[in-house]
């Protein structure tokens, strides 16, 4: 079996440090990443690279996390896969109505998050 096509992964996070080595570690593995600061930068960078995953922060300067995963699944017939990235305990999420296809716990379990982007790849192949 070949192995999947890298998938664009758009990583948005205010916290520059956090993003940056969430960016390096998935690049390591073969994906493109890009990174916004900010829910805005992300709808912008959304619509120009038509990213296969989302991973976003929950607590952003200007949107919510909650607000921007449903503005990204109206932008796109087809929408990304969205995973919240979230330092909040689980007794503090907000009920997500189907808004995220996964949730990751900050501080990312890098095997976890390795696995999850494996199947997506995986996924997205057939």
């Amino acid at each position: 079996m070949n192995a999947p096509d890298p998938m664009r992964v758009l990583i948005v996070d205010d916290n520059e440090l956090a993003s940056e080595l969430l960016s390096e570690f998935i690049t390591l593995l073969g994906h493109r990443v890009s990174v916004a600061g900010s829910g805005e930068q992300a709808m912008e960078k959304s619509a120009q690279e038509n990213p296969d995953i989302v991973i976003v922060d929950i607590i952003l300067p200007d949107l919510d996390g909650y607000e921007l995963a449903a503005r990204l699944r109206k932008q796109r017939e087809a929408p990304p896969r969205i995973v919240a990235l979230s330092g909040l305990p689980k007794s503090m999420q907000r009920e997500q109505n189907g808004m995220f296809d996964a949730w990751l716990e900050k501080p990312v379990d890098l095997a976890v998050l390795e696995n999850m982007l494996a199947q997506t790849a995986q996924k997205r192949s057939f």
